[in-house]
């Protein structure tokens, strides 16, 4: 445990994590004095709760108050012409960051040169010269201006080097998700997703959602709802507080998808060819999701418990902070359900537990906290095909219920 010996209060000037396990920041007092204070969990100081609210607190910009005691390591201080202090304990926000422009972090204390030099994942190392900067390629602008030692390419060249900058992300993005366990190798485009989960809903619980209504929680838009209603005729009911715009040329685009999965071929043809004979206004199915702009809470179930009667299965895709409670609204009801998980917001949910006592904090995690929730088996997932989070969980009741309890 740290010895405590002042309170710092003053804007993060820099914040830079070098491990999972440690990360620091430079903050600069209203006298002008910059220091520069470590939060680790290597040494136990913090545990891992303790260390994500730190560095979330410590959002470069910010103006925060830290209690602060010398390092635990006495050799962080060695050599250092400005004060190194480390923290055990909560940070105060005493001014949030909330402008628009990202703030523009100073170089770290200790830091004398320009590094020009970049390493990248593969172990070499290019001169900054040679790379594009993520921030022109990804919004067409740079916070640095003509600072910047990256390239800032326009025109065609600005065109050439997004694709190929997007393909580079693709492809990391691939490698970091690679699950040895997913049993698809060519995936399916991540737009595709709703559609590709609607054919394994239909599929997977035939037997039961003809029986009632398929209830689609934070269901966006609905299009997940339209996939199973207007193209495997399967009555649902879009919950989602949010209002949304649907043009007719959304209904367009999930038409002619519809049409491509069914044929069997993705690719986008030419909608003009004359053998592409398909009427943009007729469906497989006349059915038509409902929509109800509300939260899926206690008042809801309270509510609607004529509407809960009729639900079969409750689903929900990328559902994000929706996705437990659907889970145990169905549960409750004695109800199937099917949820992909995606974001976890830990930090909005502490309570939540696995029985081993850690924290849920991945999406991994909160996979196997859902199916803690009933014995080990009753509750399976299987993986979806396409890109990106694809593990379903689901359950399927032996008994279902007509109604909440």
């Amino acid at each position: 445990m740290i010895s405590i010996t002042h309170t710092i209060n003053g804007q993060i000037r820099h914040r830079r994590k070098l491990t999972k396990l440690i990360f620091f920041v430079d903050i600069q007092e209203s006298t002008g004095l910059k220091s520069q204070v470590f939060f680790r969990k290597d040494d136990n100081s913090l545990d891992d709760q303790q260390f994500q609210e730190a560095f979330r607190s410590c959002k470069p910009g910010q103006t925060v108050e830290i209690q602060v005691g010398l390092p635990l390591d006495p050799s962080e201080r060695v050599g250092k012409p400005f004060p190194v202090w480390q923290s055990d304990c909560p940070v105060q926000v005493i001014e949030p960051y909330t402008a628009r422009q990202a703030f523009i972090q100073d170089r770290a204390l200790g830091s004398t040169d320009i590094l020009t030099d970049i390493r990248l994942t593969d172990g070499t190392r290019k001169h900054k010269s040679q790379l594009v900067c993520k921030y022109w390629i990804n919004k067409n602008k740079c916070i640095q201006g003509d600072n910047c030692l990256f390239q800032h390419p326009t025109g065609d060249a600005f065109d050439t080097s997004r694709s190929l900058w997007l393909d580079q992300k693709f492809q990391s993005r691939k490698e970091i998700n690679h699950d040895p366990n997913d049993p698809h190798k060519d995936k399916k485009p991540h737009s595709v997703r709703a559609i590709v989960f609607a054919d394994w809903i239909q599929k997977t619980f035939g037997n039961i959602i003809g029986q009632g209504i398929v209830l689609d929680v934070a269901g966006g838009k609905g299009e997940l709802a339209m996939f199973l209603s207007r193209g495997f005729g399967i009555p649902s009911v879009v919950v989602e507080p949010n209002e949304r715009n649907r043009p007719s040329y959304w209904y367009t685009r999930l038409r002619r998808l519809l049409y491509r999965f069914e044929i069997g071929d993705l690719d986008q043809p030419d909608w003009k060819r004359k053998d592409i004979q398909i009427d943009m206004n007729q469906w497989p199915y006349s059915t038509t999701p409902d929509y109800l702009h509300t939260f899926l809470d206690s008042q809801f179930l309270n509510e609607h418990t004529e509407l809960l009667s009729k639900v079969s299965l409750f689903i929900g895709l990328h559902a994000d902070q929706a996705t437990v409670p659907i889970v145990e609204a169905a549960l409750k009801a004695g109800k199937a359900f099917a949820v992909v998980p995606c974001c976890v917001f830990s930090h909005e949910n502490r309570e939540r537990r696995l029985q081993s006592g850690q924290l849920v904090t991945t999406t991994e995690q909160q996979i196997q906290y859902i199916c803690e929730l009933k014995e080990p088996g009753e509750i399976k997932t299987a993986y979806l095909d396409f890109e990106g989070k694809n593990v379903v969980v689901y359950w399927l009741p032996s008994h279902p219920t007509l109604s909440i309890k």
